[in-house]
């Protein structure tokens, strides 16, 4: 007994110093993963915006594992910038009905009259749909000065059954160039669509045109107007970054972790093998223990430019990819690149140079301010750009999993406990063995 008691005394010292968070303690620039140069102009807040690499650095899903340093490793003052979000307008339009009568009820032989200059264009249905043509509305956008980014339409559909959705513009109501596809879907009577009714548009300058939806459905399907969203300004597109070593659990269902920090806002899938027209559905949860939720749903079509399924919140950091249980299945793993938010940094550059970016390491506390700490700038600020960092061109899934994602102090936390109870172990086996030997 006298030889057990020092030994757990030395164990319980053992985890409590592993055990024991120092949360005053700042790291140091070289604790953390990635370490870029950052070229700056001036003494002035400057704008950063982030390459892929810095956002697959992150180990906080808060990002508050960044700083920007000077040449003394002196953080320098930092905060966020939401991208062009005070530029955005929305514009209500009517639908205007275009191919069979299907707007917002209304059945039976119709006309439509779209003056324009040199003459008009008439179109005239008499209840029985035209071969080869699909139902749909069309908007008069010709007046839309600034550039569309998204348009949610006012649509009534028939619970649980998907309906394709897809957006196209046009010059004249003969050419038609695609905008978007997305398929909208209502779980039920009284509740919203599943992902909202918003459809991402990609900056579309609209003046002098005309905004045309048609989808795949029956009468059921109706359409009464829309709201336009515009931006004053471009907006920054997503970031996309691939993912690699995606194996299917069987023909019919995929399923993978997200690989970093950050939560993507939604992926890209494409079919990159010979299997036609698949519907499939993206479903998620936060942990193996939570139910699996729906988020989306998708037609992929052979050679197609794929689906956009919208993650959600950021909470599902299981994903699962389902093919229609009715159709045979992948076969072969379809592509997948997951689109992430820019993410801009402000920082104010007093200090002297060079300047450094660092980041990446769970141990970090947030440090950023709010942007009006730092400047009251209305317009674009000055850009600084970040140097060296090389392109990624995919997350690979075997490198990302493993030992290396769990914390150090995790993993000497365990590493210690073990051996304590090894320890402890030998000690009870050589305390019976004294005993016997009495």
């Amino acid at each position: 007994m006298n030889r057990i008691l020092p030994a757990a005394f030395v164990l319980f010292l053992l985890l409590s110093g592993c055990g024991r968070p120092d949360g005053t303690a700042e790291p140091k620039t070289q604790d953390f993963a990635l370490s870029l140069k950052v070229e700056a102009s001036g003494v002035q807040v400057q704008s950063v915006a982030l390459p892929a690499a810095v956002l697959t650095a992150f180990k906080r899903p808060d990002k508050g594992d960044i700083r920007i340093v000077d040449a003394h490793d002196r953080p320098l003052s930092v905060a966020f910038v939401e991208p062009n979000a005070e530029q955005r307008n929305s514009i209500h339009l009517d639908a205007i009905p275009f191919g069979s009568p299907t707007v917002a009820g209304r059945t039976g032989p119709f006309s439509v009259r779209v003056d324009q200059r040199g003459g008009s264009v008439s179109i005239h249905a008499d209840g029985s749909e035209a071969e080869g043509f699909q139902p749909g509305v069309v908007f008069d956008t010709r007046n839309v000065r600034d550039p569309a980014v998204g348009i949610a339409l006012d649509a009534v559909l028939p619970k649980q059954r998907p309906v394709t959705m897809s957006i196209a513009t046009g010059p004249d109501l003969k050419l038609w160039e695609p905008l978007a596809e997305q398929v909208l879907f209502r779980a039920s009577d009284g509740s919203g669509l599943l992902g909202g009714s918003r459809i991402d548009l990609p900056s579309a300058d609209l003046r002098g045109r005309y905004l045309r939806a048609t989808w795949q459905g029956g009468p059921e399907v109706r359409i009464s107007g829309a709201t336009l969203f515009t931006s004053s300004v471009p907006v920054v597109p997503s970031i996309s970054i691939a993912v690699r070593g995606l194996e299917l659990a069987d023909q019919h269902s995929l399923t993978f972790s997200v690989p970093s920090a950050l939560m993507p806002r939604a992926m890209r899938v494409r079919m990159t093998s010979s299997d036609g027209v698949m519907p499939v559905r993206l479903l998620g949860r936060a942990n193996a223990e939570a139910p699996w939720a729906l988020l989306a749903m998708a037609s992929l079509k052979q050679g197609g430019p794929g689906a956009l399924l919208e993650i959600g919140d950021g909470t599902a950091r299981m994903l699962r990819l389902e093919a229609d249980p009715r159709s045979a299945g992948f076969s072969g793993p379809p592509s997948i690149d997951l689109q992430y938010a820019p993410v801009i940094l402000a920082a104010a550059f007093n200090g002297d140079g060079p300047y450094r970016l660092v980041v990446g390491n769970s141990e970090a506390q947030p440090k950023a301010f709010a942007l009006s700490d730092l400047s009251n700038i209305s317009g674009p600020m000055a850009e600084a750009h970040i140097v060296g960092a090389l392109p990624l061109v995919a997350i690979d899934l075997n490198r990302s999993a493993g030992l290396s994602s769990f914390p150090l102090k995790i993993v000497a936390l365990w590493t210690v406990l073990l051996a304590g109870v090894a320890l402890l172990a030998f000690a009870a086996y050589r305390l019976v063995r004294a005993n016997d030997d009495r």
